[in-house]
């Protein structure tokens, strides 16, 4: 009989940010690819494994003929590069299109500076998985995936998307760093051990997280067991070796994301998450904004040029470690402060890609223009708020882009003062439609409003007990502010068994989640009940703000509805003072409420909650519901953890850990000082959806965008065009399609030329004919179920075709290669 193969793979997993600083992963990048380098002259047949572009860029910024280096030892077959990502993300809180960049932009550079792109992804230390990375990976050129957690009992599989993309899968059946002989050893013994089935197996050896890769006496204790083992032939080997050797194999298929991983993980640092999300929005935003401005007036801003930049900033804080708050608090603050920096400029590039669309029209006429702008893939249709430089001793009328009045409600504004005699600052809200990835002109003209209300901001109804309109009522307890009925009037379904709550736990977990033995459990407190005041009421939109105590702990909770909304809207203004600690939001829904569908990478993820109360990870919506399909939608606008315990569907909201808090059995001491996550002020918002029946998938996008910002507005001056091209009109839609089922989700420049990219998702899992919309040209298309489907034009949106993620034409090689 043959003995085994154990394929050594030589590496070095690098956390560019940890229990260090970014600067110091630098410095640790350079250290370990001048020794990776080093290794191969001492040992010919020494072969070295490597992921992230990003370490590329730098070494490529700061030691150019290293890089050269490196680039022949790739032509030489020794240096086998993985991951075909910026960085090693969390595989599992990032949106869809984050995911979609990491390719465009990792491959693409790999590309140009190695003449390849990589075949096979790699996340050996990503604390869970999307289900829907295989079809991101397919459509970024790689075929096949490496990770370690967590560990399977089948080490090598064919994973598959719910579209049935799939790649080969490699589960790391022992541990990817080795630090001396005994560990280099362990893992061998351990790869044998779990892996006993199988003729052949990988078995990864090299100094990791800080960096080192292989060393010497690694190497040496191989090439000994070379010699001298009787459990199996050992050699020099990459993944991709392994992986052409076993093509033949009939591997098993698996489904589905690989998560709860690090439970804590999905909720630490709040600040930095809801960051995150707004950063990743923004920059969704302003592409779609810069091709607007492209379509309207013929040139591509020159802002577009920066987009790649910023979009790499994000992927380098979307780093497992740092997007999982296990971090060290100095590295996490300047995580923010990239973070914040993504932000404004993103803001930026947006407004100015505003201003180049509005100053290429003729806005002049009666009042001023007020644009309404959507970035989204789907027509909006719902209350909208604006507020405004207007004399405080005007009157404002309101006219919808067709002349007609709009009725509105005046609230207050976000500057707390009144102005009775000079200046002023007006905020109002109305209904307003905008276009799918457009806008619309609304005018606010100096005339007496016919439909204007509350303009002294009275109180028509002040029962601060109850909202209600012909979709929605919801009503408050009189004791303690909780809501406790939440029901859809088409259907006469309350989604809440009893009083919603706030459960506060005591939290003694370390940062990742582990237990070690202490404390997690609800407290089962009552917050004490301050005031329930109705403070907006009108035939618009009427308000209940709730506050609400405990030990110091404040929570000041603002409901609000709108005549035509089907969901109550919830802003939580929250002071958290508990150390080693955790606060839900939780909602009574029924123990006959065990099925969740919540948001994931560009899909939906479907879990079946039974006996189980643990943590699971949602992006912006989560849906929770009966056999019938009856139950309680939830979106929020950077929360990423839920549980479903004791008939309660329970929203992490915050997470007071340790920063970098580890498993070492002395960690705690009087001698040093700690810092908790999350303890200061935050404001998060949530919406409620009852629904008496399934919702479709449509409905989930929709009050997720709601919750994240569903429109811009941009109150202009009325002038003829400031530009020589443009097109004039009041309602303006670049993208659309007919189909609820079938979104836009992004337009931007395409990487090759002036043309445009339009990337679609198919929401309900439905094989779909469908006709996309864009620039006044209308095309017949096709998508399959679950699909994500990146679509190129030229600059008149004339010629179309089907493009992978990469934005390559699909009958392409992954090369970009005829």
């Amino acid at each position: 009989m043959e003995k085994k193969q154990l394929y050594m793979i030589g590496n070095s997993h690098i956390d560019p940010v940890w229990f260090w600083e970014w600067e110091e992963g630098m410095q640790e990048v350079k250290a370990t690819y001048q020794s990776a380098l080093d290794r191969m002259r001492e040992f010919d047949e020494y072969k070295f494994t490597s992921t992230s572009t990003a370490f590329f860029q730098w070494i490529e910024k700061l030691l150019p003929d290293l890089l050269e280096e490196i680039r022949q030892r790739v032509l030489e077959g020794r240096w086998e590069i993985t991951g075909g990502w910026f960085i090693e993300p969390d595989c599992l809180l990032p949106c869809g299109e984050a995911f979609a960049r990491h390719g465009l932009y990792g491959q693409r550079y790999l590309k140009d500076r190695f003449g390849d792109i990589c075949r096979i992804g790699s996340n050996v230390d990503s604390f869970g998985h999307s289900g829907n990375l295989p079809q991101i990976l397919k459509k970024s050129g790689m075929d096949s995936y490496v990770f370690m957690r967590p560990r399977l009992n089948a080490p090598v599989f064919r994973w598959e998307s719910p579209d049935e993309s799939s790649v080969n899968a490699i589960c790391l059946p022992a541990e990817y760093t080795t630090w001396f002989r005994e560990p280099t050893l362990k893992n061998i013994d351990d790869t044998l051990e779990r892996t006993k089935g199988y003729d052949r197996m990988v078995c990864c050896y090299g100094v990791g997280n800080h960096g080192g890769g292989p060393t010497i006496e690694n190497i040496e204790t191989i090439r000994e067991q070379m010699e001298d083992f009787d459990g199996a032939d050992l050699h020099f080997s990459s993944f991709g070796e392994f992986l052409k050797d076993i093509r033949d194999w009939e591997l098993p298929v698996r489904k589905g994301p690989f998560e709860r991983i690090n439970e804590g993980c999905y909720s630490n640092d709040s600040e930095f998450k809801r960051l995150n999300r707004l950063a990743e929005g923004r920059l969704i935003a302003a592409d779609t904004y810069l091709a607007m401005a492209a379509a309207q007036t013929g040139v591509w801003p020159e802002e577009t040029g920066k987009i790649e930049t910023l979009w790499n900033t994000l992927h380098f804080n979307e780093f497992h470690d740092t997007m999982g708050g296990t971090t060290i608090k100095p590295a996490r603050e300047e995580a923010v402060m990239q973070l914040s920096a993504v932000c404004a400029k993103a803001a930026f590039i947006r407004e100015t890609a505003k201003q180049r669309i509005v100053n290429s029209l003729d806005t002049s006429g009666e009042g001023y223009p007020l644009f309404l702008f959507n970035p989204h893939g789907k027509d909006f249709s719902d209350c909208v708020e604006v507020e405004l430089e207007w004399f405080c001793q005007s009157p404002l009328k309101v006219s919808d882009p067709f002349g007609n009045e709009v009725p509105y409600q005046r609230i207050h504004t976000a500057a707390k003062v009144r102005h009775t005699v000079l200046g002023g600052r007006r905020r109002i809200v109305f209904y307003a439609s905008v276009p799918s990835c457009g806008y619309a002109v609304y005018r606010l003209s100096k005339e007496a409003p016919s439909l204007g209300f509350n303009q002294k901001m009275e109180i028509d109804n002040p029962d601060p007990y109850t909202l209600e309109n012909q979709f929605l009522r919801a009503e408050f307890d009189k004791e303690t502010g909780m809501l406790c009925v939440l029901m859809d009037r088409t259907t006469g379904y309350d989604a809440l068994k009893g009083p919603a709550s706030v459960r506060l736990y005591v939290d003694e977990r370390d940062a990742w989640g582990g237990l070690q033995g202490r404390r997690y459990e609800d407290r089962n407190v009552s917050f004490r009940l301050e005031s329930i005041d109705k403070v907006e009421s009108g035939k618009i939109r009427e308000a209940i703000r709730v506050r609400l105590t405990y030990e110091g702990t404040r929570l000041e909770q603002l409901y609000t509805l709108g005549a035509g909304e089907r969901e109550l809207r919830v802003e939580n203004r929250l002071c958290f003072t508990q150390p080693r600690a955790l606060l839900k939001a939780a909602y009574p829904t029924g123990e006959d409420c065990i099925a969740t569908r919540a948001e994931t990478a560009y899909g939906i993820v479907e879990r079946v909650h039974e006996a189980d109360d643990g943590e699971y990870s949602m992006q912006r919506f989560l849906d929770v519901a009966d056999k019938r399909g009856c139950g309680l939608a939830v979106a929020n606008d950077g929360k990423y953890a839920f549980n479903l315990t004791e008939g309660r569907t329970q929203i992490t909201v915050a997470r007071s850990a340790i920063y970098a808090q580890g498993s070492s059995p002395d960690w705690e001491n009087e001698i040093e000082s700690y810092e908790y996550m999350d303890i200061g002020t935050q404001t998060y918002h949530l919406l409620l959806r009852p629904h008496g029946k399934r919702l479709p998938a449509s409905e989930l996008y929709r009050i997720a965008e709601k919750a994240n910002g569903s429109y811009e507005y941009l109150m202009d001056s009325a002038h003829m065009p400031l530009t020589r091209s443009g097109r004039n009109s009041v309602l303006s839609s670049f993208a659309a399609t007919d189909r609820d089922n079938v979104a836009v989700q992004v337009v931007k420049k395409a990487e090759d030329d002036d043309g445009f990219i339009i990337r679609l998702l198919e929401l309900q899992g439905e094989d779909t004919d469908y006709h996309l919309f864009l620039m006044g040209n209308v095309y017949p298309l096709n998508i399959g179920h679950y699909e994500i489907q990146t679509i190129k034009t030229d600059r008149g949106g004339r010629n179309i075709k089907t493009v992978n993620l990469l934005e390559w034409e699909e009958e392409r090689d992954q090369n970009g290669e005829r």
